[in-house]
């Protein structure tokens, strides 16, 4: 009997993506990530009484990430995250831009952009599903 204990899982949000349902469950993952980050900005837009354009932006961008594992919704996302994570680098320098001062916030939603990218990516390329090759006479 080996005495060596199971290997630990790691969490989609930091674990390698070695196999194709590794790269679907952090993209499912990312998008649920972005619905909540997008209903996270809703709340305080309404509550500061401001419509943030982002909040759809993330909605859609999630709602293609998730349903066609899209790597253009997924390079958006990655795009208006790294905008909201310089925006708000920014404002804790005490510059004015408009948007957040919660800096791990814009780091998390940074990272989980790129690990979308990362996947999605992945998926077309390396984990693409091999094509059925119909013989012509059939």
């Amino acid at each position: 009997m080996s005495d060596a204990a199971p290997k630990k899982k790691r969490t989609w949000f930091f674990s390698k993506i070695e196999t194709r349902d590794d790269a679907l469950k952090v993209v499912k993952e990312a998008s649920y990530a972005f619905f909540v980050f997008a209903a996270m900005l809703a709340v305080s837009g309404y509550l500061m009484g401001q419509f943030i354009i982002d909040v759809a932006i993330y909605v859609i961008g999630g709602f293609f990430l998730l349903r066609f594992k899209s790597r253009a919704a997924a390079v958006t996302l990655l795009l208006l995250a790294l905008g909201g994570a310089v925006a708000t680098l920014f404002n804790r320098l005490g510059h004015d831009l408009g948007g957040g001062r919660n800096v791990v916030l814009a780091a998390i939603v940074l990272w989980v952009a790129i690990r979308a990218v990362d996947a999605t990516f992945k998926l077309r390329g390396r984990f693409s599903e091999p094509r059925s090759v119909e013989s012509p006479g059939v």
